[in-house]
């Protein structure tokens, strides 16, 4: 009888982990989810800064930070299960390929759910890390959502819903499948007490969206830098993104829809 060999990487399965459990002939797909609010707002910010942090494949198209706030409901490969999901992002080009490629590279990806982030992390090398990320509250027109992690929250976000985006404005959004070009960076460290990466990559990842509604909204954030030892794995990274300085707001937005997640089309860069 043949015996199972994970480490035959020409077996032509994918597999993820507990690998001697799972795998699957790999064929693509697009994974729907349902029903999606989003809440972003945007805020220019010291471009030196920002640069130390957006690797050199990228060129920053504007010294600009990005938080979103989504909620996810009707997400079907979790057989209709909801998540919530919050990022901080720069709009980047990448450069190494022929023809250059626009969109958002994250700097970090805050999630509620363990499956989510395992599976972005892993084969899309979005930079997922876990968070406690409670529904929004609304009050009329006014908006608020925060993060969380082991009972101490760490950004705050509070905003304004202004005037309804016009039908043409809205046609706008949804132009080209309402197409969002995700970029990350997928790096898995050797194992053990050696230096280096296993493997370091740029990952490009498309999202498609069909928006129902938006209005354009104003609000702020606030970052809440917790002391090293009460939270220590994920110190650096708060701290590190509330020393960006806000020099200006931007218009923000207030969005539902429906998502398409596009790992079909999702791939390593070059």
């Amino acid at each position: 009888m043949k015996q199972m060999r994970i480490s035959d990487r020409e077996d032509r399965f994918t597999r993820r982990m507990p690998a001697h459990f799972r795998k699957w002939v790999p064929a693509g797909g697009i994974c729907p989810y349902d029903d999606c609010t989003t809440l972003e707002i945007s805020y220019l910010t010291d471009g030196k800064k920002l640069r130390d942090y957006v690797p050199e494949e990228f060129s920053i198209t504007r010294p600009l930070v990005m938080i979103m706030y989504e909620k996810c409901s009707g997400v079907q490969w979790m057989g209709g299960s909801e998540y919530s999901l919050a990022t901080a992002s720069v709009p980047v080009t990448y450069r190494e390929t022929t023809e250059p490629i626009s969109g958002v590279y994250h700097l970090v990806l805050w999630e509620d759910k363990t499956e989510p982030i395992l599976g972005g992390r892993e084969e899309a090398g979005m930079p997922k890390i876990f968070a406690d990320i409670p529904e929004y509250r609304r009050r009329g027109t006014e908006l608020s959502w925060n993060l969380s992690h082991g009972g101490r929250t760490f950004l705050e976000m509070d905003c304004t819903i202004g005037r309804a985006c016009s039908p043409a404005e809205l046609a706008g959004l949804n132009a080209d499948n309402g197409r969002v070009v995700q970029f990350g960076w997928r790096y898995i460290p050797k194992v053990g007490p050696y230096p280096g990466p296993a493997l370091s990559e740029a990952t490009y990842y498309p999202v498609d969206n069909a928006f129902t509604s938006a209005s354009v909204c104003s609000g702020t954030i606030k970052w809440i830098v917790p002391k090293p030892l009460d939270h220590p794995t994920q110190y650096d990274i708060i701290a590190a993104l509330a020393d960006l300085p806000v020099r200006e707001y931007l218009t923000g937005s207030f969005r539902k829809g429906s998502t398409a997640m596009r790992m079909d089309l999702a791939r390593a860069l070059p």
